[in-house]
């Protein structure tokens, strides 16, 4: 009977029996469906026959689709790896780069602050990464930034954790001098893709800035100096949404400066320093980011089309630039380069599976139309409702901060009745079960 480390783990937590871990497994299934919405997975079992091939480690395939997920829940890891054979090598310790200090692991589904957790490692005693397994994880974490935009943060950290955890467990092996370059790529990705969840949620600085900076030495290590750049990009983005514009303006110049022709530099000049500097009335150093992004992009012979996703670790497409730019606009009072820059990528905001991007240019754009010399706050607020009916996932932070921006410029028109039906919407979107504003002086409509 073959070791693997789903019998292994079940040995451990003493769960031998199928009424034990049934217990456990359908407790895991209500949680995943409280989770992500998803009911029927409340309803999935485990039947005595299927337990007793599991422990057998005697799969003809793998587990279904949603048992798969009830499975990763539950043991936080790949079921890839959870029935794959161990090779009875001793256990290996936790490799940790020169300098790296690694944040803990988020815990039970919520994103809990890094630095104050002790680092969990799970047994997994293989002696070495395959080709397959190195593809698998690949596949892995490109699938959660498919899926980002139409899921959210909150659906996917448990699995991008869960990821995480084991890729860093891996680390503790004996690898090859190409595998363990390739893990350490692939650990800093799934560190990043934590630090920029950690942005949307709201989940406070400290998290964000620990799985930047993880990210950041990792990549280091193997000379990464695009997943860098993109990390320094996530840690402005972070700053940014603290108000907190001179750094983030900071943040995102010394990302610059480890590629400055680089297409990753196109995010930085575009969504770090353009948006930053023209926060903090700096018109001119404004102007110049966005010339230079634009000219970047202009440069870059194979960048990504259409809307790119948010989470992405691809350059900006064009249409991604000027959607940041569209932003700096804003916040430059420059109304109609706002409505002309918005023109240009309509059809393209419009037919993407983008939700939040939808959702924010809208939003842009209807307080562009409350900045102008003759505001029009009817089709503005209109606007307005139509960004918070734009997305079916928990609103991220950006969308939030807009939303509350718009109804606070709007406050001045309040007798209209557009500006209250706004207000009655914004209302029941923050009703959310999930939701909730991510600064405590976000405006609130009055009743």
């Amino acid at each position: 009977m073959p070791m693997t480390l789903f019998r292994q783990l079940v040995h451990e937590r003493h769960w031998t029996t199928v009424q034990t871990f049934g217990a456990h497994f359908a407790k895991a299934a209500r949680e995943l469906a409280e989770q992500t919405g998803e009911r029927h997975l409340a309803d999935i079992s485990v039947a005595r026959r299927t337990f007793d091939r599991w422990m057998a480690g005697e799969l003809r395939a793998m587990p279904q689709r949603n048992t798969r997920k009830i499975l990763e829940h539950l043991f936080n890891q790949p079921v890839a790896l959870l029935f794959s054979p161990l090779d009875g090598a001793s256990q290996p310790q936790l490799a940790t780069p020169p300098g790296v200090h690694l944040p803990g692991l988020l815990v039970h589904g919520t994103f809990d602050d890094p630095l104050s957790v002790v680092m969990q490692t799970q047994s997994l005693t293989q002696s070495g990464a395959n080709a397959a397994l190195l593809d698998h994880f690949r596949g892995q974490l490109q699938g959660i930034v498919d899926r980002y935009e139409a899921c959210g943060p909150q659906a996917l950290a448990s699995e991008t954790r869960s990821i995480r955890t084991t890729l860093h467990t891996m680390l503790g092996g004996h690898h090859l001098p190409g595998v363990r370059a390739e893990l350490f790529g692939l650990t800093a990705r799934a560190a990043g893709l934590l630090a920029y969840m950690a942005v949307n949620a709201g989940a406070g600085p400290a998290v964000a800035e620990a799985y930047c900076s993880e990210a950041e030495v990792l990549a280091g290590h193997i000379g990464d100096t695009q997943l860098q750049m993109w990390a320094a990009g996530t840690r402005s983005l972070s700053l940014y949404y603290q108000h907190r514009y001179a750094e983030a303006d900071a943040a995102a110049a010394a990302g610059i400066d480890l590629a400055p022709s680089s297409g990753q530099a196109i995010r930085l000049l575009a969504n770090g320093r353009a948006r930053a500097l023209a926060r903090i009335g700096d018109r001119r150093g404004a102007e110049r980011a966005i010339g230079r992004a634009l000219e970047l992009s202009d440069c870059q012979s194979a960048l990504p089309v259409g809307i790119t996703s948010c989470i992405s670790f691809a350059p900006y497409s064009p249409a991604r630039t000027l959607a940041n730019v569209i932003t700096a606009r804003l916040a430059l009072d420059d109304t109609d380069e706002v409505l002309s820059c918005a023109d240009q990528i309509d059809t393209l905001v419009e037919e993407s599976d983008s939700e939040w991007s939808r959702a924010l240019v809208r939003l842009d754009v209807a307080t562009a139309l409350l900045q102008r010399k003759q505001p029009d706050v009817e089709h503005a607020m209109a606007l307005g409702r139509s960004a918070l009916r734009a997305g079916t996932t928990v609103p991220i932070a950006s969308v939030w901060q807009r939303a509350n921006e718009l109804y606070e410029r709007a406050e001045r028109w309040h007798a209209e009745a557009a500006v209250g039906e706004f207000a009655e919407e914004l209302r029941t979107w923050r009703s959310h079960p999930h939701a909730k504003p991510i600064t405590s002086g976000s405006a609130q409509p009055q009743q």
